[in-house]
């Protein structure tokens, strides 16, 4: 008889501390799905911060901007010379995507440069999905020299494009 009972115990015991176990094995899962959902929103919203950082870093590179005293002007030749090599500096670029517009004057049609009349260089594009972009004002500016000799600068309003990619769950 008291064998019996001392099994009992230790299998009440057994029991007790599976259930238990169990129970922090299920608190604790729950506690990293909070977790990992606090996560991926603070990895969305520093994906997003990059977007936004890169407009003015990648507006006011020497490779792309118009003069160093100038802020947001981007070089229509330097532009164009991108967009025609976009392949080369794939490993350039921190994020999925970079687009300059141009939106004024408006265009009647979207032509992809370098071509005749262009409207839009696509300096950079990862072909990635689930990207989220940002844009921002820019001034579209070339040198050009009139017959009086003068060179100026001719600027039309645009727009930079760069998007970043999110994760996907």
């Amino acid at each position: 008889m008291v064998n019996k009972k001392a099994d009992m115990q230790i299998q009440q015991m057994a029991f007790m501390l599976l259930f238990v176990f169990i129970f922090f094995a299920m608190a604790g899962l729950f506690l990293v799905m909070f977790y990992s959902k606090d996560v991926k929103s603070t990895y969305e919203a520093q994906q997003i911060n990059l977007a936004i950082s890169s407009l003015e870093t990648i507006s006011n590179m020497p490779e792309l901007n118009c003069d160093s005293q100038k802020s947001f002007c981007l070089d229509k030749d330097k532009l164009l010379v991108f967009a025609s090599n976009a392949d080369r500096y794939k490993d350039f670029w921190p994020v999925a995507y970079i687009k300059v517009r141009k939106i004024y004057p408006i265009p009647a049609e979207q032509i992809r440069c370098p071509a005749e009349n262009c409207t839009y260089y696509e300096i950079y594009n990862s072909n990635q999905s689930s990207i989220v972009g940002r844009d921002t004002f820019v001034s579209i500016c070339e040198k050009v020299a009139r017959p009086s000799g003068i060179i100026e600068d001719v600027c039309e309003i645009g727009k930079l494009d760069v998007g970043v990619k999110l994760r996907t769950a």
